[in-house]
């Protein structure tokens, strides 16, 4: 690998001294003056045009907020060897002194603005939204039912595992958030408008703390031109799950975000939706019914606690926004 390293950097016209393996794709490079991040990408030849879409669109519309790649020799973005594409940024510390709160805010901040500068809107049939969200009402219309049925072959077992214990526990709180979402579905389905304007912009596609680094934002890789919401329930999910969830954290943040992308009433109820997608906590009951998980009682006991917490963050949160935007009337929204 080192021989690779050394060709790849070469290309950048770069000459280490020193490398250091972080993770299977990620290596830390000196060369005596400066530190560089080469990165061997997940890209693909089906992808890569919009991965380097997204610097096309940084330098056009001057995101600093975007962290810079180097060119090579060729002026290219990326370089592809071995049927991997590697791609050379600067080495980006995380600043010590950062909290969680100054990292949530500096990423609300970020995110907020990147969202609105690539905004773009057009006009979609409401039958289209309608034929969109058709199977997703169906699989939450039909998910409450397949659950009680579980709930009740858990309760007719002699002797509970932890596992069916927890999942029996945590039922009402389940029901209740599934009601929730089914409710917000319709509300969101309900306007009777021919058509509405639906925005969507430039999104990371998988934002987690890790992608955001001081004023950075990284490793865009998984880019696509989508609903603002998309990146927020993706961060905000990736917030919580643990025991000390920073609920308040997270709201205080969002005002920030919402300064800078002022989302509709509309785009408010699409976020709770996601946030409210109940399909990773079913697949985590389905895996273990059908004994397809794979993993210990322990994990599985883990990731059951993790998903129900997502899903109570999420009942707060929907209970967050009727508080903080109820004054937001369907008017506000340009449908």
């Amino acid at each position: 690998m080192q021989k690779i390293i050394k060709d790849i950097m070469q290309s950048y016209r770069v000459y280490p001294t020193e490398s250091e393996k972080i993770t299977d794709r990620l290596f830390r490079i000196r060369d005596g003056r400066r530190t560089y991040a080469l990165k061997q990408s997940a890209l693909t030849k089906e992808n890569v045009a919009l991965w380097q879409h997204v610097y096309a669109i940084a330098n056009e519309k001057n995101l600093s907020e975007i962290a810079p790649v180097y060119l090579t020799r060729e002026g290219k973005l990326y370089l592809e060897t071995d049927e991997s594409f590697y791609y050379l940024t600067p080495w980006i510390e995380t600043p010590s002194t950062g909290n969680l709160k100054n990292n949530m805010e500096n990423t609300m901040q970020n995110l907020g603005r990147l969202h609105v500068t690539t905004m773009k809107s057009h006009r979609i049939s409401k039958d289209s939204l309608n034929d969109n969200f058709l199977t997703y009402q169906a699989f939450c219309k039909e998910t409450p039912i397949e659950l009680k049925r579980i709930v009740h072959q858990f309760e007719s077992n002699r002797y509970m595992s932890p596992f069916e214990l927890l999942v029996c526990t945590q039922y009402r709180d389940v029901e209740y958030a599934l009601k929730m979402n089914n409710d917000i579905i319709d509300e969101f389905l309900e306007p009777s408008d021919e058509t509405l304007t639906w925005n969507h912009c430039l999104c990371h596609g998988n934002l987690t703390p890790d992608h955001t680094v001081g004023r950075y934002i990284i490793n865009w890789e998984t880019v696509r031109y989508d609903h603002p919401a998309v990146d927020l329930a993706n961060y905000f999910n990736h917030l919580t799950g643990n025991y000390d969830q920073p609920q308040e954290l997270i709201t205080d943040a969002f005002k920030i975000y919402k300064n800078k992308n002022d989302l509709n009433r509309m785009e408010l109820k699409l976020l709770s939706i996601y946030l409210l997608h109940p399909s990773t906590y079913i697949t985590t009951i389905q895996n273990y019914v059908n004994n397809t998980s794979g993993k210990s009682m322990e994990l599985q006991v883990r990731d059951i606690q993790q998903q129900f917490r997502k899903l109570l963050f999420a009942i707060k949160w929907n209970k967050f926004i009727i508080e903080e935007y109820e004054t937001i009337s369907f008017e506000d929204a340009d449908y």
